[in-house]
C-alpha cells in the first residue's frame, strides 16, 4: 500500500468526506447493516473508517466498535463527527489495513467500506480480516467495482485514478468470490448496486484542476461502449452526473 500517496490525498479533504452524502448513506450501507445485525456482538471494526459514517452505524449494533484508518487527519475527522452524534462506544486507531495491529480472533464483525480499490493487496488484507476475526464472526466489505469486461475494468480503473492516484483497482463480483474464497471466507450475500453521482461534486471532494476535471469529462463522454454504458454520463437539471457500481458482499470464515 502506497502509505504516503494515501495519506496526503485523504490529509487536506478530510472534512468533505464526513460531509459527503454519498458517503454518509446509501442503499448498499443500509442493506449491508442490515444483514450484519445479530444478537450478540461485543466487538466490530470498522477498516478504512475514512469519515467514521460505517463505525457510525455500527455503534447501534455492537458493544464496542474500533474505527481504523491510516490517515491521521481522517480519524480526527471521523471521531469529531462519531463524538458530535453521541457515539460513546467507539474508540480510534490508526493502523495499515494490511497489517491489523491486533491479536488473533479478536473482533465478531468486520467491515471495510468504500476503501479496499485503494490496497494494493487486497488478499493480504482479506486474509488479516480473517485472523482477527472469531469462528463464526460476519464480515462487510462495500467497495466500488468494475464490469467482468477486462477492457471496461481497465478504463474505469483508468478514469478513477485519473482523479484520484491512491486508487489502485476495483475489482469485478466475480473477482471479489475468488478473493474471498482464496482468503477463507464463505460468501453468503452479494449484490451489486448502481450508485449516481455529481461530476462536480465528485471531483471538488478532491479539488480537481480544471485541466483535469475537463480530461474526466472526455474520458466520460468518449469512453468505448461497454463502459459508456456503465458510467452513463448525463445531464439532470442542468447538472453532469455519471454512475459508478458498488459492490456489497457478506461472509464468514469457513471452519475446517
Amino acid at each position: 500500500m502506497n502509505l504516503t500517496n494515501i495519506q496526503n490525498q485523504f490529509s487536506d479533504h478530510a472534512e468533505k468526506y464526513v460531509q459527503s452524502s454519498c458517503f454518509a448513506t446509501g442503499e448498499s450501507l443500509d442493506k449491508m447493516i442490515e444483514l450484519l445485525q445479530e444478537p450478540e456482538i461485543n466487538r466490530a471494526l470498522d477498516v478504512a473508517t475514512g469519515g467514521g459514517h460505517t463505525a457510525m452505524r455500527l455503534c447501534s449494533i455492537s458493544d464496542c466498535v474500533v474505527a481504523g484508518d491510516v490517515t491521521v487527519s481522517m480519524l480526527k475527522a471521523a471521531r469529531e463527527f462519531m463524538t458530535d452524534n453521541n457515539a460513546n462506544n467507539v474508540s480510534c486507531c490508526q493502523h495499515d489495513a494490511h497489517m491489523l495491529p491486533f491479536p488473533k480472533q479478536t473482533f465478531d464483525l468486520v467491515t471495510c467500506r468504500i476503501a479496499p480499490h485503494h490496497f494494493t493487496d487486497v488478499l493480504g488484507f482479506l486474509e488479516e480480516v480473517v485472523r482477527v476475526s472469531r469462528l463464526g464472526a460476519a464480515v462487510g466489505i462495500i467497495d466500488s467495482c468494475t464490469p467482468i469486461q477486462l477492457s471496461a475494468a481497465r478504463y474505469i480503473n483508468a478514469f478513477e485514478r485519473l482523479r484520484d492516484t491512491s486508487h489502485n483497482h476495483s475489482y469485478s463480483c466475480s473477482e471479489w468470490k475468488g478473493l474471498f474464497y482464496e482468503a477463507g471466507l464463505k460468501v453468503e450475500y452479494m449484490q451489486q448496486f448502481r450508485k449516481t453521482l455529481n461530476f462536480q461534486a465528485y471531483c471538488d471532494r478532491k479539488s480537481i484542476s480544471g485541466l483535469r476535471r475537463t480530461q474526466l469529462k472526455v474520458m466520460l463522454f468518449q469512453a468505448p461502449e461497454a463502459a459508456l454504458k456503465y458510467l452513463n454520463p448525463r445531464n439532470i437539471n442542468g447538472e453532469l452526473v455519471f454512475d459508478l457500481q458498488e459492490m456489497c458482499v457478506v461472509g464468514r470464515p469457513i471452519v475446517g
